[in-house]
């Protein structure tokens, strides 16, 4: 999976694959068919981490806003630890991916939209218990804090993007569901 998250999946060869996992070319082959089978199960595995971080974060009794806010805030430290501006092995997928492998876009694309429902359901629960003020529909903010999401991926790895990060994440987040009151 780190090697795809590094290089991208169009940069990564079998045998890029065969020296990063010391297998021999035939158990590779045997046990994935080829690399788009690798890269379906990395991105199965980083898709299976990312739903254990997204409720590990999304999850709990604090205010619906409150537990969007610790998203990306977890989003933003995360930019900050990258070093190596490897992003999201998502958005990358779909910003790289060729578009004759629709199943690896289907793919990343799946994992994406589960954490724009968490999102989404999130944001409707917010309205009802008025922590999130806007009347919007709940779908319509949802997509918007992914479109962010995808934004500030890209713009971290601009010549000083990650300083602008956070108040990027701010403007998004009080321009979409609620202003700050701190």
């Amino acid at each position: 999976m780190d090697l795809f998250w590094s290089r991208g999946y169009n940069r990564t060869s079998m045998r890029d694959l065969k020296d990063a996992t010391r297998l021999n070319p035939g158990s590779l082959y045997a046990a994935f068919e080829n690399k788009q089978g690798v890269f379906t199960e990395s991105l199965g595995l980083y898709s299976r981490g990312l739903r254990r971080e997204v409720e590990s974060l999304l999850g709990g009794n604090d205010a619906p806003l409150d537990r969007i806010r610790r998203f990306f805030d977890n989003l933003v430290e995360g930019s900050h630890q990258d070093k190596e501006s490897r992003g999201c092995l998502l958005v990358n997928t779909l910003i790289e991916a060729p578009a004759d492998e629709p199943e690896i876009r289907a793919q990343a694309g799946e994992a994406l939209q589960y954490v724009e429902r968490r999102f989404e359901t999130l944001i409707a629960e917010g309205q009802r218990d008025g922590s999130i003020q806007s009347q919007r529909p709940a779908a319509t903010l949802a997509r918007t804090l992914m479109t962010g999401i995808f934004g500030m991926r890209v713009y971290s790895r601009m010549p000083d993007g990650l300083d602008h990060i956070r108040e990027i994440v701010n403007t998004l987040i009080d321009g979409t569901l609620a202003p700050r009151t701190n």
